[in-house]
């Protein structure tokens, strides 16, 4: 973990109407960034979070997602986190959510982490549709790297701002593959893709 550079501790507004049981317990000014660390003060493990310096300069952190590399906040773990271009000087935690479904903070912030989950579990419904397309075994990998770039382009023409996590990774790594035959990457994409739509399908709160 990076030395930080300023430690403060100091105390959280009122995001949450008791004591938050995940709190950033110091951070450290890197130029207009802030690098915070977060502790979880639950029993219970948080599966996501969010902080934010203000309502629109905030990071996601969802271990269901990937982050993390898939492991939990578990209780007493700390987390490091950047927020690029914070101009509130203390950065707060917004909110999070934990194994068993509650969570904490405001329902706009809350309702962000929830909803970033919805739409990566429908993306990853429509990816799937495609990879178990008949037509895979009988493409190259680029090709079919071609269908998810166009399905990319075409979401995004209608809204720019839209993230597309599934699309974006399983174009990279079909694009790897190249020529080959689509067949072997696509049904590796095929097993992440359905552990993962099974994983957000079962995680709470539902969605």
């Amino acid at each position: 973990m990076r030395k930080l550079t300023l430690l403060l501790a100091f105390s959280l507004t009122a995001a949450f109407a008791a004591d938050p049981k995940v709190a950033i317990t110091s951070f450290a000014a890197e130029g207009q960034d802030r690098t915070v660390q977060v502790r979880n003060d639950a029993e219970t493990p948080v599966t996501a979070f969010l902080v934010g310096a203000s309502g629109t300069e905030f990071v996601s952190t969802d271990m269901l997602l990937g982050a993390r590399d898939g492991r939990l906040l578990k209780p007493g773990e700390l987390a490091e986190v950047k927020v690029p271009g914070a101009t509130d000087p203390q950065p707060r935690v917004l909110a999070a959510i934990f194994e068993d479904g509650t969570t904490e903070g405001d329902a706009v912030s809350v309702s962000r982490l929830i909803t970033a989950r919805r739409e990566v579990y429908n993306q990853l419904s429509f990816a799937l549709s495609l990879l178990q397309n008949e037509n895979v075994n009988r493409l190259s990998a680029s090709a079919v790297a071609a269908w998810f770039r166009q399905w990319r382009e075409r979401w995004l023409a209608a809204d720019p701002t839209r993230q597309m996590p599934v699309a974006i990774a399983a174009e990279m790594y079909l694009d790897r593959a190249g020529n080959e035959t689509a067949t072997r990457p696509a049904h590796e994409l095929i097993e992440v893709f359905e552990e993962l739509s099974a994983k957000l399908a079962a995680s709470q709160p539902a969605f």
